[in-house]
């Protein structure tokens, strides 16, 4: 007879330090079955995670030769046949004894998020839904709706103790895995077809979603578009539906068939919809306008600083209070400030902020300057 065993912390609990090396159950929450077939062995071990068992003792037959191969892909393949399943798993593993093609196993896990509370947000974001969603919506404006009651409800907990969407729609703060959670859950019971994508972002594990809108696929990251510390009614849009390639500017993730492929830019799908969709015109508009595909317009853009020059002596001619330009050269933007403004008259003073523009490359500054007559 032969003991094997094997456990599992998802990568999200690293971030906050909690992996443990040993674990205690109580064993109180223990099922019992018995299957020669590796897809009832997945399905009770769904099963056992949709329902929160904290353990499940299984007495399965099958190959020998390939036994502790088969036990361990099955359990990993069941542990990711749910997204929103998936990331409420906080550890997960396994003990077994085998003699034969016959195996005694006994399954343990621990969780994020208990079912009681599961169920809680599943309520909780039935009722946000019926408040934030009107008849008529497309999936463009749901997904809008969604994204901002989110980033304005949620705030980030900086102390990376709460990982859920439970913390985050009863508490008010989560990490990133709970942001995704929430996110993925609002999007699914709107009807829109959403995944939680795995990995980093500027050093740390990190997750978020994507989301299909006309049969194309697009990256949302809820938690970087909410400010830290938080601002009451801020909501950045600097990760709304971008592309693969937008995305991997700071986001890096394993390549995988198992996530679609993002390579359609968001922009010119506005720009198609605002000629084939007419109804919604203005929000396809506005929300043009609010992730700020207008400074990739020649008229908002400043590529050299004599460019950079004309549009301020304009705006002065102008008696603007305020410009507001993309810059492409970041790098020398306080240089090209200075000397932009040596030779301007008609101002008693002039002060700017800026910053990176996400959706081009990353000297790319977006540049507010305010003028005092």
């Amino acid at each position: 007879m032969k003991r094997i065993g094997m456990q599992v912390g998802l990568a999200l609990a690293i971030m906050a330090g909690t992996l443990p090396l040993t674990i205690a159950f109580d064993g109180s929450s223990a099922q019992a079955a018995s299957t020669d077939s590796q897809a009832q062995l997945r399905k009770e071990i769904v099963n056992a995670i949709a329902q929160r068992a904290e353990s499940l003792e299984i007495a399965y037959k099958g190959n020998e030769a390939s036994m502790k191969k088969d036990i361990r892909a099955t359990l990993d393949d069941a542990v990711n046949s749910d997204d929103y399943l998936h990331y409420i798993v906080k550890t997960y593993g396994y003990e077994a004894s085998m003699s034969g093609g016959k195996a005694e196993i006994d399954f343990k896990f621990t969780y994020w998020e208990s079912l009681s509370e599961t169920k809680e947000v599943q309520k909780r974001v039935s009722q946000a839904l019926r408040k934030i969603l009107t008849p008529g919506m497309n999936d463009y404006q749901k997904e809008k709706a969604i994204h901002d009651w989110i980033v304005t409800n949620l705030s980030y907990d900086t102390s990376l103790a709460a990982h859920s969407a439970y913390d985050g729609l009863v508490n008010g703060e989560t990490v990133c895995q709970g942001y995704a959670l929430l996110t993925y859950e609002m999007m699914k019971q709107a009807g829109i077809p959403v995944r939680i994508v795995e990995g980093s972002s500027r050093g740390i594990a990190h997750t978020w979603n994507l989301v299909q809108l006309g049969g194309k696929w697009y990256h949302l990251d809820t938690t970087w578009n909410d400010p830290v510390p938080n601002v009451a009614g801020r909501v950045s849009y600097d990760y709304y539906n971008l592309t693969d390639a937008q995305m991997r500017a700071d986001h890096s993730w394993p390549a995988s068939s198992s996530y679609p492929a993002a390579a359609t830019p968001f922009d010119q799908t506005l720009s198609t919809l605002n000629v084939t969709d007419k109804s919604k015109v203005s929000f396809y508009k506005t929300i043009y306008e609010q992730l700020g595909y207008a400074y990739l317009e020649d008229s908002r853009t400043a590529t050299s600083l004599q460019q950079l020059t004309n549009k301020i002596s304009d705006a002065v001619d102008k008696r603007q209070k305020e410009l507001l330009v993309r810059y492409t050269r970041g790098v020398m933007l306080k240089t090209d400030m200075k000397k932009a403004f040596a030779g301007q008259k008609g101002i008693t003073g002039y002060s700017y902020s800026y910053e990176d523009y996400s959706l081009t490359p990353i000297n790319d500054k977006l540049l507010r300057i305010v003028f005092k007559y």
